[in-house]
């Protein structure tokens, strides 16, 4: 919650605070006064079902112009929020220390905006741009708003859309809005690693290769129909030792946060691509990459925690069925790792990275989950911000005790852990929060993945999606959650390998070049679900329901059908509790899921 976000505590970290919409072209020069500085810029998301906002100083869902700063608003418009802050955070054995180095963003930014200029050396610091440039700002593009279309053809949707939802925070007119997606759009960073997709030229002929051109190419996550970006860096000492009491290591972090309008999963979920750049001049040894949250369901006061470890997934829940603002009807908020950073594999492994397949490499999944429980609860304790909370968070990244580092343990099995509060809420199985001797309360966790060895010159990224599930009751919307975050993640392992590598784009025309059934969502469910699939090209369809003996019990789908993305509503009301297989065939492809209906 706000339980450190005193008046002195935002003086100091928040160093300069502009217009979320200022800007200008590119340029070196110091910028005027009546332009925006790029430095601790915050900005909206809210292309789907949530609305939220990011800085480029590494803060998340932090709303620094509402009364409570919280953010992850579910349903967009209601002002019912879900999170009060998250960030990344990293650490690892750096130029000789004998302690650990730590950065990111928690509640104290440890980041300012821009790129690093000037790599270090083994016994110097890199050079960072200056973050009060304008062009240090954090982007923002939806491909629907661009220079081809004119403010008075999508004023509407602007209106409606967008200032009616920032309007309740800040105040801009529909053109100051059109105007900043249009200039954000013309000086996309692309050549600094900010995806885009290449679109057709003036005499209509797909482009496949050269520098961004905002004429004719698509700025932004490749189909997605919102993408912020910006880059930051761990440059300023004075940022990092009020972190965490650390020294500067030399990484530039590169943000991509995008979504969809759409109903269901994807359209409760955010995307966040963080990808690190190690411009140090020397190997970060034993490093791990951490995802920091502070979740508030409503009020706050009353939550849950928990993870899932084979989903690589950390939750919150509430602990009863009524909130003070929720009501009856109470969101479930988790965030997935859906891809970690890549390390050497077998053979027969295949890696995704930088939107493409790294064949015999793998990718990590998460090493451990930890949670802070209000009013300091032994060993559930908050790690020191400033100094000594570089060992404390170290710590903790390694899925440890943060004051002693010494291993949890799971007071169901006696065993030592790295995945604390690893039960089942809704079979109501093995260690859950709010047992032995955890009460309701405020919490916060972290999820981490490593550890791994980041050379000089090395680039990893991690993928963590913020996904909201809201079911019948508070537990069901555990179950809502977790299948919505399997769905996420088919999703995104089905369509690696398309989108820019390194702001090098790959062409993007809208037609699948494999088919692919998609896990259904929700699932479990009563009554309905939907199961969707994509075809590569057109085909005879026939998607069936089937029980566990064999039997077909419905026929979802039969018929030739063109090629792209496919949707089923099934209702399964009049068929038993159970596991069923749905199996599509099109052509020659042969493929089948499991989904299970629970009265």
């Amino acid at each position: 919650m706000r339980y450190l976000r005193s008046a002195a505590f935002l003086a100091a970290t928040i160093l300069v605070f502009a217009s979320a919409f200022g800007g200008s072209t590119r340029s070196r020069s110091a910028s005027s006064a009546s332009q925006a500085t790029g430095n601790d810029l915050y900005r909206p998301f809210l292309i789907n079902s949530i609305f939220n906002y990011y800085g480029n100083n590494g803060d998340g869902s932090y709303n620094k112009f509402s009364t409570t700063n919280e953010g992850v608003e579910f349903t967009r418009g209601s002002g019912k929020t879900c999170v009060f802050e998250d960030g990344v955070v990293w650490g690892g054995y750096h130029k000789g220390r004998t302690t650990p180095k730590v950065g990111g963003s928690v509640y104290r930014h440890g980041l300012q905006a821009g790129p690093i200029v000037q790599n270090g050396t083994p016994t110097t610091d890199p050079t960072a741009d200056d973050p009060t440039f304008p062009a240090n700002r954090i982007y923002r593009v939806r491909p629907d708003i661009n220079p081809a279309t004119p403010f008075a053809s999508v004023q509407a949707i602007i209106a409606s859309g967008e200032t009616a939802y920032i309007g309740r925070y800040e105040s801009y007119a529909d053109s100051d809005i059109y105007n900043q997606y249009i200039m954000d759009w013309n000086q996309w960073p692309a050549a600094e690693g900010a995806p885009f997709a290449y679109g057709k030229d003036s005499n209509n002929v797909q482009r496949t290769s050269g520098p961004y051109d905002p004429r004719f190419d698509i700025p932004g996550e490749p189909g997605a129909d919102q993408t912020l970006w910006y880059v930051a860096n761990d440059c300023d000492p004075a940022r990092t030792i009020f972190l965490a009491g650390s020294p500067v290591i030399g990484l530039e972090m590169q943000r991509t946060i995008w979504g969809y309008r759409k109903a269901g999963a994807p359209g409760q979920t955010i995307y966040m691509r963080t990808r690190i750049l190690n411009r140090s001049g020397a190997a970060i040894d034993t490093m791990y990459l951490g995802q920091f949250a502070d979740p508030d369901l409503g009020d706050g006061i009353d939550d849950f925690v928990g993870c899932d470890s084979a989903r690589s997934l950390g939750f919150d829940y509430h602990s009863k069925p009524l909130d003070a603002v929720y009501g009856t009807a109470i969101p479930a908020v988790g965030f997935c790792l859906l891809q970690g950073p890549v390390v050497p594999g077998s053979p027969s492994d295949t890696a995704a990275f930088a939107s493409t397949k790294r064949p015999g490499y793998r990718n990590l999944r998460m090493s451990s989950f930890v949670l802070f429980a209000s009013g300091g609860v032994v060993p559930f304790v908050d790690p020191t911000q400033g100094a000594g909370g570089d060992a404390q968070w170290y710590n903790l990244l390694r899925g440890t005790i943060a004051t002693s580092g010494a291993p949890f343990t799971n007071p169901v099995t006696g065993l030592p852990t790295k995945f604390c509060v690893s039960g089942d809420p809704v079979a109501q199985t093995g260690w859950r929060d709010g047992t032995f001797g955890l009460t309701p309360g405020d919490r916060r966790f972290g999820m981490s993945t490593g550890p791994f060895r980041m050379a000089a010159g090395d680039t990893q990224e991690i993928v963590v999606a913020v996904i909201v599930g809201l079911g019948a009751d508070y537990i069901a919307s555990v179950s809502v959650l977790k299948s919505y975050a399997d769905k996420i993640q088919s999703d995104y392992d089905a369509r690696t390998g398309v989108g820019p590598v390194l702001g090098v784009s790959q062409t993007v025309t809208g037609i699948p070049s494999t088919n692919l059934l998609m896990q259904n969502y929700p699932n479990p469910f009563n009554p309905a679900t939907t199961i969707e699939y994509t075809l590569y090209r057109e085909a005879p369809v026939r998607l069936a329901l089937f029980n566990t003996l064999g039997q077909q019990v419905a026929l979802l789908a039969s018929g030739v059908e063109t090629a792209g993305e496919h949707s089923v509503r099934f209702d399964a009301t009049g068929l038993a509790s159970g596991m069923y297989i749905y199996r599509l065939q099109a052509g020659e492809f042969v493929s089948a899921r499991k989904l299970l209906i629970v009265r």
